[in-house]
């Protein structure tokens, strides 16, 4: 297939106002692109929106939850009514839950599903709908590497993340190899990303982006490059091309390796029997990135590479 073009197109980015959601969405503005930004914060959706304008590009901002079915279609109806219709769909929104399954609450593990599972799920379903409808289109779910391989101190996370990845193979292989409507799934591997500071943290310990964690920019480079040539499955950075490889060769080996060194390098600190659980709100942000790189400069370079590789014509 040959180069989609960014330039003057119309793409929706759900989950918008954090990490790799607000990176891509900031970089296709600057590439171009026409932005419907939907997510729940109304003040974050038109913070985003201002930001992707001063990029030079009109931008709309649609505050909705993606696990109700009625904000989806307000989604699609406003990206209709201003811009005429939908090129791009990206759905980028999560939540994370860390703990053992038995140490997370029955509301913890709904609000994840409602977000990572049906929220992607019924998201999809709308572009699907629409591409349908007007037999063009390119839906990107971004997954994790935790669609592939587990983790036993997100166990639900994981399983989202599964859902998230066969839910776009399957969806991927409903559509003919020349069809004009293309779905494909990115699978990042560790970011540096606020959703870390934001999480339900159920293990009694504090937690951090799994190192070595990449900048969200360079992520949303990755999920640009499938806007601009969509392909079934990408992954990101060194350690996810070592894992996939892995996976594909030695498949138990490296879902028990990476399984047990994630796991421990999930945490910063010994356990902590005060802390019980619940959301770590101190460091939350709605920014890029979640400072968890050290290193000025490479923090600095991180960013920088992958805003060049995303924002090239």
């Amino acid at each position: 297939m040959t180069n989609r073009s960014v330039d003057n197109s119309v793409v929706v980015v759900v989950g918008a106002t954090s990490g790799v959601g607000r990176a891509t969405a900031l970089s296709l503005a600057a590439s171009g692109a026409h932005l419907v930004v939907a997510a729940r914060d109304r003040d974050e959706v038109e913070l985003v929106v201002e930001e992707c304008r001063q990029l030079g590009r009109d931008a709309l901002g649609v505050v909705a939850d993606i696990a109700v079915a009625d904000d989806v279609d307000r989604i699609v109806d406003a990206a209709v009514a201003r811009f005429g219709g939908i090129d791009t769909w990206i759905n980028a929104a999560a939540n994370l839950v860390v703990g053992e399954l038995h140490r997370q609450s029955v509301d913890d593990i709904t609000q994840l599903v409602a977000t990572n599972v049906l929220g992607t799920t019924l998201a999809s379903r709308a572009a699907m709908a629409h591409f349908r409808f007007h037999n063009a289109g390119v839906l990107i779910n971004i997954s994790s590497l935790l669609g592939l391989v587990p983790n036993p101190v997100v166990p639900t996370y994981a399983m989202s993340k599964f859902a998230v990845r066969g839910l776009t193979l399957s969806l991927h292989q409903s559509t003919w190899r020349r069809s004009p409507i293309k779905v494909c799934a990115v699978l990042p591997g560790p970011i540096d990303t606020p959703m870390f500071a934001r999480a339900v943290n159920r293990s009694g310990r504090p937690i951090r982006a799994i190192p070595p964690a990449i900048s969200p920019e360079r992520v949303a480079a990755v999920v640009i490059r499938s806007v601009k040539r969509p392909r079934r499955q990408r992954t990101t950075g060194i350690t996810g091309a070592m894992i996939f490889v892995g996976h594909h060769v030695l498949p138990r080996f490296t879902e028990t390796f990476v399984a047990q060194v994630a796991a421990r390098l999930i945490f910063r600190g010994h356990r902590d029997r005060s802390r019980t659980g619940g959301r770590h709100a101190a460091n939350a942000t709605n920014g890029v990135s979640g400072g968890w790189r050290r290193g000025r400069l490479r923090v600095q370079a991180g960013d920088s590479v992958g805003r060049l590789l995303a924002r090239r014509r």
